[in-house]
């Protein structure tokens, strides 16, 4: 899609949630719930399409300014924005920052950064369809993503499925199905972490403020993510994740562990679950499944070929995602469909030379970090997860 077009389309959304309200304003009443959702819908769409032009615009304007800069910049020869980026971060959207940091500091290079700035680190709300060629990196390439744009959010969460269908003859009373649904009220909460002083000069390269902020401060910050997706208690500050939801289903181990996967899959497909379903266990657990083998030391390649496909990593058919925010011998697998993560704040990178360490010098005596010709950065972004069906997660004992 052009600039010109990203921008039609934002202006006709704007335009129709504004036509939507004024309608209710003239009317002297509130929004009706289909007014209040359709307005929310083009909202959502004018911000992802207005952030669209604004990431169009900026790396065109970065590579005007690269090109003005030259080679000299990092010592290494042109750079393309993508090419040394984490494949986890890209995974996750890949991010932006340093070219726009590029184009704020001009041809003067890094002697001339700001005292203290912000970058908005953007990643998109539609990540491509998971392909079944490609391992899958992270949990939020699984699972939409929802512009927030409140801070807070409401949902309706299943808490009982009971199909009760039946033949019933003429003048007969029919069965009556429960579905019944409770609203959950909730906000969005920040992660974020602080990196250490780093000194100017190291921000002269180019490459090594790429690779060791952008891919670390974004890396953190995704695995922090994963950990309350998978771990939140709902104490506090934390999500309430899928381990600690309830409704959900579980799968005791059985004989083996392909066997005990295997029966988690039927505990979704019951409910037909599987289309939207992906594994999620630890990197010492995927190892171990990779490792299986034969009493004769064959590894079970020839049997469940199509279950275990190490170049895609999938599973009896479905994704494999490998985290470390996951727990050795449990595994989850879940339809990722029914959930949703709420973005309020993808990505926010703030950086200063006004913070104060007393002991900087040594026990006792302080600095600036403005004195020291040091720089600090804080990564955070805001974030909620919504699970509207448990019974669309097993949870999975994968220990003998």
């Amino acid at each position: 899609m052009d600039i010109k077009t990203a921008r039609e389309e934002m202006a006709t959304a704007i335009k129709d949630a504004r036509a939507i309200m004024a309608k209710a304003d003239e009317a002297g009443r509130d929004m009706t719930p289909g007014e209040s959702a359709e307005v929310n819908r083009l909202v959502a769409l004018a911000q992802e399409r207005k952030n669209r032009i604004e990431r169009a615009t900026e790396g065109a304007a970065t590579r005007d300014a690269l090109a003005t800069l030259g080679d000299d910049i990092s010592g290494t020869g042109p750079r393309s924005a993508k090419t040394d980026v984490h494949p986890r971060v890209k995974a996750s959207g890949g991010t932006d920052w340093a070219d726009t940091i590029l184009k704020q500091v001009g041809p003067q290079g890094y002697k001339g950064i700001l005292a203290n700035g912000t970058v908005a680190v953007n990643v998109p709300l539609d990540p491509e369809p998971v392909r079944s060629d490609v391992p899958v990196l992270t949990l939020r390439q699984l699972m939409p993503n929802v512009q927030n744009t409140s801070g807070r959010f409401s949902y309706l969460k299943q808490t009982v499925r009971t199909n009760n269908a039946a033949v019933v003859a003429p003048g007969a009373k029919k069965p009556t199905s429960v579905y019944t649904l409770a609203r959950v009220d909730d906000r969005v909460r920040t992660i974020a972490h602080l990196s250490e002083p780093i000194a100017k000069q190291d921000l002269d390269d180019v490459g090594l403020l790429r690779q060791f902020i952008d891919q670390e401060m974004r890396l953190g910050l995704d695995l922090a993510l994963e950990g309350e997706i998978l771990n939140g208690d709902g104490t506090g500050e934390h999500f309430d994740g899928i381990g600690h939801v309830s409704g959900s289903q579980a799968q005791a181990f059985v004989t083996d562990v392909l066997t005990t996967t295997r029966k988690a899959v039927t505990k979704l497909e019951r409910f037909g679950y599987m289309a939207g379903a992906a594994f999620v266990m630890t990197p010492d657990d995927w190892e171990s499944i990779e490792l299986l083998a034969d009493n004769e030391n064959r590894f079970y390649y020839g049997g469940p070929q199509t279950s275990v496909d190490r170049s895609a990593r999938r599973l009896w058919g479905a994704p494999v995602v490998v985290t470390e925010a996951a727990t050795t011998g449990t595994a989850y697998l879940a339809d990722w469909r029914q959930m949703k993560l709420q973005v309020r704040q993808d990505g926010v990178l703030d950086w200063s030379e006004n913070v104060y360490d007393p002991d900087a010098l040594g026990s006792g005596v302080g600095a600036s970090d403005f004195e020291r010709n040091m720089l600090r950065f804080r990564f955070e972004g805001r974030f909620g997860l919504e699970i509207m069906r448990p019974s669309s997660i097993v949870e999975i004992d994968l220990t003998t």
